[in-house]
């Protein structure tokens, strides 16, 4: 009987992993990060059972970190450029969805937004803040 939990658990996971990848195909040519979530979903669930999976995971956890690092570097006044560019993206964004009538310039807005907002909060590591603020509340 464990036999078959051990592999009904490897078909389960992989099978998962298998339909976030072909998400990543379907959902991954949209604006902002797009099929990246998925395909680091799936590779996370084919981590649980294969240890090259693994070794890619870490090896994307790392290169994810020295890229955030290098788009987001301890400068004190870029750190600033930042901040001014997408405040004013974000207010921009906001005018044309409430100015403008044509669905185009609506979603293209939203798109702003919502990436102006995502790099808003990784300057300055805003979202670890956050995420860790949360952590703490739950326990």
């Amino acid at each position: 009987m464990n036999r078959f939990k051990k592999y009904s658990k490897i078909i389960v996971f992989d099978t998962l992993a298998v339909l976030c990848f072909i998400g990543v195909i379907l959902f991954g040519w949209l604006p902002g990060p797009g099929g990246i979530p998925l395909f680091l979903l799936g590779l996370s669930l084919l981590a649980v059972n294969h240890d090259w999976a693994e070794r890619w995971l870490e090896t994307a956890k790392h290169k994810g970190v020295t890229f955030k690092k290098w788009l987001f570097p301890d400068i004190q006044w870029v750190r600033h450029v930042y901040d001014i560019v997408t405040l004013l993206l974000i207010s921009i964004g906001t005018y044309f969805v409430f100015v403008y009538d044509n669905r185009l310039i609506e979603g293209l807005s939203i798109v702003i937004i919502i990436a102006s907002l995502f790099v808003f909060l990784l300057n300055r590591d805003r979202f670890d803040k956050f995420s860790s603020f949360f952590k703490r509340s739950k326990t």
